[in-house]
């Protein structure tokens, strides 16, 4: 069964709080699945799990724009959320649909991302292996392209990240719908110059969008509901609707307070790897 959460319009920080709070239900019932569709307003830059802020972003350059900042709990690299469809799902780790190893989920998730795209005539294909960018930590998110990620002509559409803890697993990603996630290359520290060049150009050459692919970019009612039944289909499982209950939406305000809305969490410095 997969339970079915359509979310769009949020903030940066309650999104996350509540990919946090689905994920540590995420082990209670081991024969549920949990999608979640959703999107960002305003724009968000998030990090991940291991990045510090100092060297990835200007966050003076995110207030002119007016763009948000967060920390996921998830790894990877800096990704700017802005004109895309993003969606998460969140299991426990031996759901036998998805199978235990990282990269069985994300190809089975791969393709029912793909499976919505053709619906759209987008043609979608998984990545068959990954490739850098500009090589270790200089890259960002939609630069580099790891394997059974998803591209149109060699191009990145869609990126992805994972978390698994405790039995349970939550993997976040987005397709971009339009160009808004090359304005990254403007809020990169303004002293670093040569990096700013070179994302910007890496993000023009490397990534593609829906916007540049079909005359007309699908609402995001059409993108969920063909997203959720490709879900169905691909997964072979039931599925519900569903809203947040009372209990989920404290805990994600809570969450919010406490950490994805607090400089504290956003800020801080680590030496931990990702775990």
């Amino acid at each position: 069964m997969i339970r079915i959460l359509a979310t769009p319009g949020c903030s940066a920080a309650y999104n996350m709080a509540v990919d946090e709070v689905l994920f540590n239900a995420g082990g209670r019932d081991p024969g549920m699945m949990t999608l979640r569709i959703y999107s960002f307003s305003p724009p968000a830059v998030s990090l991940g799990y291991g990045q510090e802020v100092e060297g990835e972003i200007d966050p003076g350059q995110c207030d002119r724009y007016g763009i948000g900042l967060v920390r996921r709990i998830t790894g990877g690299r800096v990704v700017l959320h802005d004109q895309e469809l993003t969606y998460s799902l969140v299991a426990h780790e031996s759901h036998p649909t998805l199978g235990s190893p990282s990269g069985v989920m994300i190809r089975r998730v791969g393709e029912a991302l793909i499976g919505t795209l053709r619906q759209f005539g987008v043609p979608g294909e998984l990545a068959p292996e990954g490739h850098c960018g500009m090589g270790g930590k200089a890259d960002v998110c939609f630069t580099a392209t790891g394997k059974h990620e998803i591209t149109v002509r060699g191009r990145k559409l869609a990126g992805n990240a994972q978390r698994r803890s405790g039995g349970r697993v939550l993997q976040h990603g987005s397709i971009l719908l339009g160009p808004g996630h090359r304005r990254l290359a403007l809020l990169l520290p303004v002293h670093d110059h040569a990096r700013r060049e070179t994302i910007a150009r890496l993000l023009n050459e490397r990534t593609i969008s829906v916007s540049e692919l079909i005359p007309r970019v699908p609402s995001f009612e059409e993108w969920a509901d063909c997203l959720s039944r490709s879900f169905l289909e691909h997964l072979n499982l039931e599925g519900r609707s569903d809203v947040l209950n009372v209990e989920e939406r404290r805990a994600a305000e809570s969450l919010v307070r406490t950490r994805y809305g607090n400089a504290d969490w956003t800020y801080r410095r680590t030496l931990r790897h990702v775990r």
